[in-house]
């Protein structure tokens, strides 16, 4: 299954806000919208396993050590 994303949500934020959700994706995350799909999705799906989790969580960590594919690189080709 491939997942589309083709809907944009624009927000607005105070400046401090943004600088401290920039500060907290720097070491985590590429970006602030990367941040922003993840917490929308960890509080949108809680039907996963304790096992899928564990899964997930281990490949976050192997993506962010650079032992992944990065997903921006297969949609665009």
């Amino acid at each position: 299954m491939s997942i589309i994303m083709n809907k944009e949500l624009l927000i607005r934020v105070p400046m401090s806000l943004y600088q401290r959700a920039k500060l907290l994706c720097e070491g985590e995350y590429k970006s602030i919208s990367a941040l922003v799909r993840e917490l929308l999705l960890e509080r949108l799906d809680d039907s996963l396993t304790q096992s899928e989790k564990t899964s997930i969580k281990k490949s976050r960590r192997a993506f962010r050590a650079g032992k992944g594919t990065d997903w921006r690189s297969i949609r665009h080709g």
